[in-house]
């Protein structure tokens, strides 16, 4: 379930001494800005137009001076009508120069072989934002000469100790999509030397949650501008991993940038648009085979982020699973059945969560699994109906199993499966909860009858040995049954 947030993108809230409840605003330019610059709107209507410029990066501020870095993209954007896609022409750091008088503010961008933007602005009374006009030289084929409007918003410190949030798996090798799993952690941003990033490290804990590609790892990436990629690093720092994709180029991979944004809730960090992380590596369950191994391009899972930065609730899914996977310990066929549960719960002080149903679809051809609840109107079992789930309502979810069937040959462990699905058509979210059970006592023992000779297989006791009896009245030794 890709989890929706209405994000306000201007950075505009906290300050430069990091997230709180008494946040400082800056008393200089010096700090992390992200840049948004207007159209380079070409008058000939035949000719492509330009959009972009600068994106983010680290001023610094030495008395009225100021200098830094800030990364540039620069898409060219074909002329209506001719069908073409946006492209990217140039990208790269720019170098800043530039002064302060009061709250006016003039700035020089300039990169080797491309254009020159010369900004002028406010910069508000809270020292928030800068608001102006630039004008750019031109860009010979990537960008023309304009005079057009620009703003820049101030970002906070990316200083975080208690992050809450999901990964929302949407596909991979793995095959854990439409799962969600929990993590915490901790962010921590280094310090403003004027370039266009600044290093970002610390580690996500996803033990609660099981995911079954790794428990923990640390992380290690940047910051520029409202932007945020990270490296996924497990045993032996051994990169497994990424979130986001870097500020201001693009990403084979796919990936879509990591964003912090600031919502109702709290400042989140999210990937607004599509696919924020990929996983090729960990655990067994994510590292493949020597022979094909998952890639970046190619992951084990890959899905949507959200990060609660500054709020435990800001992430929170609209609904509680709890656990989010069920595994049984082997039994044999046809013993008596084995029950795990869940609940399941509205985690809203307010909010009705209406258009709920559970089904249960067993992946393994036999009815090994089978599901009751209690979650239907006054407690009854929904029996695949909708229900409604009452603010702050738990009901529970039982899973019973019984093995009808032994593992296939080859297959060990968890070999039977199964997949709770708990759907909400209000909220238009699907929820896959893994259910997986064990077998005890080897392969099945069963009889089989193959015409013209009935054939019994006494593999459980001794897989190598089998009789096979001619149709009429066998007769066999009392010596070979003795020796069984």
């Amino acid at each position: 379930m890709a989890v929706l947030l209405a994000a306000t993108i201007g950075l505009a809230a906290c300050g430069g001494s990091g997230y709180g409840t008494s946040s400082q605003l800056p008393l200089s330019l010096s700090g992390n800005w992200q840049f948004t610059m207007a159209e380079q709107s070409n008058s000939n209507p035949n000719q492509p137009s330009f959009t972009g410029g600068l994106q983010g990066g680290f001023l610094i501020q030495s008395g009225d001076s100021v200098s830094g870095q800030v990364n540039f993209l620069i898409m060219t954007q074909p002329p209506l009508g001719t069908g073409g896609t946006p492209t990217p022409c140039n990208n790269g750091v720019a170098q800043i120069s530039g002064t302060i008088s009061g709250q006016t503010v003039t700035l020089t961008a300039k990169s080797v072989g491309t254009q020159t933007y010369t900004l002028n602005g406010t910069l508000s009374y809270d020292g928030s934002t800068i608001a102006g006009t630039y004008t750019s030289t031109d860009g010979a084929g990537c960008g023309i000469a304009v005079t057009q409007d620009w703003s820049a918003s101030f970002v906070p410190l990316l200083n975080a100790t208690s992050i809450q949030g999901t990964f929302h798996s949407t596909g991979g090798s793995a095959g854990l999509n439409e799962q969600d799993f929990v993590v915490s952690g901790a962010l921590f941003q280094g310090a403003n030397n004027g370039s266009s990033s600044a290093p970002v490290t610390g580690n996500f804990n996803f033990g609660a949650s099981g995911y079954p590609c790794f428990a923990g790892v640390t992380v290690s990436g940047q910051i520029s501008g409202n932007t945020v990629s990270l490296q996924i690093l497990g045993t032996n720092n051994k990169t497994v991993g990424q979130i986001g994709q870097p500020a201001a180029g693009g990403s084979p991979s796919g990936l879509q940038p990591l964003t912090l944004v600031s919502t109702a809730g709290g400042y989140v960090l999210q990937s607004l648009n599509g696919t924020g992380y990929a996983v090729f590596g960990g655990a067994p369950a994510c590292s493949g085979t020597p022979q094909s191994p998952p890639t970046l391009q190619s992951p084990a899972d890959f899905g949507s982020v959200c990060l609660g930065v500054t709020s435990t609730t800001a992430c929170q899914l609209p609904l509680n699973i709890n656990p989010g996977a069920l595994s049984f310990p082997p039994q044999a066929v046809g013993s008596a059945k084995s029950t795990l549960t869940i609940a399941l719960s509205n985690p809203s002080s307010s909010a009705v969560i209406d258009g709920l149903t559970i089904s249960l679809t067993n992946n393994s051809g036999a009815t090994d699994f089978t599901e009751k609840d209690n979650c239907g109107a006054g407690g009854a079992a929904s029996q695949g109906q909708q229900f409604t789930l009452q603010p702050a309502q738990i009901c529970t979810i039982s899973v019973s199993y019984v093995p009808q069937q032994s593992c296939p040959a080859g297959s060990s462990g968890q070999c039977l499966s199964a997949t709770l699905s708990i759907a909400s058509s209000a909220l238009q979210t699907l929820f896959n909860v893994p259910v997986t059970g064990a077998v005890s006592g080897g392969s099945d023992s069963a009889f089989r009858f193959d015409s013209p000779e009935r054939q019994i297989s006494l593999s459980a006791r001794r897989p190598q040995l089998e009789v096979r009896l001619p149709i009429g009245n066998p007769v066999v030794p009392s010596a070979e049954l003795a020796e069984w």
